[in-house]
């Protein structure tokens, strides 16, 4: 049987103030005008004939005085219990392990399924039937194990991540952008660069302009600016005005395990240097107090060298290097094929994009026209027969 679902508060005390209007109890001011609506449904509700009350009031009567008949229950068969509570327990088992189960957790499934099939069949001397059902129902199944669903996997979190299950990954990004320019052009196209690596909040790391207009002349930038920035400087460096895209690469590359490892070492050295100040603290001998002060001062050292090195790797995550070279070459300047005067190809040419043209426009107008024409022939028609047969009634008449 379906267990009804508990009502809301609103609910609840809407229902309480009601029941306590009709009995006649005082209720809260805030249900003042449903208490008003329950009075007024009670007196307009319709009553009952006499007659009509009197043959119900009867029939319950009748019905409560008769005894109440018992249902015969079926005899239950205790030796079918055990193997059928065993069977429904390895059958879901084995549906838990194929949907998804393995691993780590397949071992404690099946240790409570174990445990359950030996419930069930302790349970089931009383009653075959409700411990197979029992067994086989989902909600023991949840029960098993409430982190095992059927068709989805359940990720197992990894020991080296310390039961994190998931980490960020740390990924330095990088860019190689070469350019080209006329060698007039090198140092107006190096002042753009500037102005963009300043509009994206970069930093140029180093650069070397040469400019002396020749095709000796040229420019290269180190350049460093933040990950999310990396995408919109590049786009903008190649729309210079004045410079060409020669080539582009962009590479990735993933220093998780790096960072980590740095990270351990440096909580490693930090360890150790507590330990030599606790041992420094309780050492009474000149020579042991010597030793542990050169052991903090290598201790020191390596924090340091440990902290550099993490705090190198974080800064490299967070800010891209870019490399932009600009070389100089001379573009040709592109000539358009009707730049010439006139010639005969070309007065074939234009004459035949006119004859096109003007083909266009006559079909379309044509594809206007005809339905126009055939509905004022037709028009046309009617009028005449219309007035010859006029004219034929008018002759009659005559």
């Amino acid at each position: 049987m379906r267990r009804a679902e508990p009502l809301e508060p609103e609910m609840a005390a809407a229902l309480a103030a009601i029941d306590a209007t009709l009995e006649g109890d005082p209720v809260d001011p805030e249900h003042a005008e449903l208490a008003e609506l329950a009075l007024i449904l009670r007196a307009e509700r319709p009553a009952p004939a006499t007659a009509v009350a009197g043959a119900i009031d009867d029939r319950v009567a009748a019905r409560l005085a008769r005894p109440p008949r018992r249902r015969r229950l079926r005899p239950t068969r205790s030796w079918l219990a055990a193997p059928v509570a065993g069977l429904a327990a390895v059958a879901l088992v084995a549906v838990i392990v194929s949907s998804g189960g393995g691993g780590s957790s397949s071992s404690a499934v099946s240790d409570a399924a174990g445990t359950s099939a030996s419930a069930s069949a302790g349970a089931a001397v009383e009653t075959a039937t409700s411990s197979a059902s029992a067994a086989s129902s989902p909600s023991r199944s949840l029960a098993i194990n409430p982190g095992v669903k059927r068709g989805v996997p359940v990720p197992v979190p990894s020991p080296s991540l310390g039961g994190a299950g998931l980490v960020k990954r740390q990924v330095v990004q990088s860019a190689q952008l070469s350019l080209s320019a006329a060698p007039n052009r090198i140092d107006d196209v190096a002042q753009q660069v500037f102005d963009v690596v300043d509009s994206e909040k970069g930093i140029v790391v180093s650069s070397h302009v040469t400019s002396t207009g020749g095709p000796d002349a040229g420019a290269r930038f180190a350049l460093s600016v933040p990950v999310g920035n990396l995408q919109a400087t590049v786009s903008a460096l190649s729309q210079l005005h004045g410079a060409h895209v020669v080539s582009r690469s962009d590479d990735t590359n993933d220093i998780t395990g790096q960072v980590g490892g740095a990270g351990r070492r440096l909580a490693e050295t930090r360890a150790l240097r507590r330990s030599l100040l606790r041992q420094l603290a309780a050492a009474t001998s000149t020579e042991a107090v010597a030793s542990l002060r050169a052991q903090l001062r290598d201790a020191d050292a390596a924090i340091d060298r440990a902290a550099a090195s993490l705090s190198g790797l974080h800064r490299s995550v967070a800010n891209s290097s870019l490399t932009v070279t600009i070389q100089a070459t001379s573009v040709p300047i592109p000539t358009s094929s009707h730049s010439g005067g006139f010639t005969l190809h070309r007065a074939v040419h234009d004459a035949g994009r006119v004859l096109v043209v003007v083909a266009g426009i006559s079909l379309i107008a044509l594809a206007v026209l005809v339905p126009v024409g055939l509905a004022v022939a037709l028009v046309a028609w009617a009028g005449l027969v219309l007035r010859r047969r006029r004219r034929e009634a008018m002759l009659d008449l005559m």
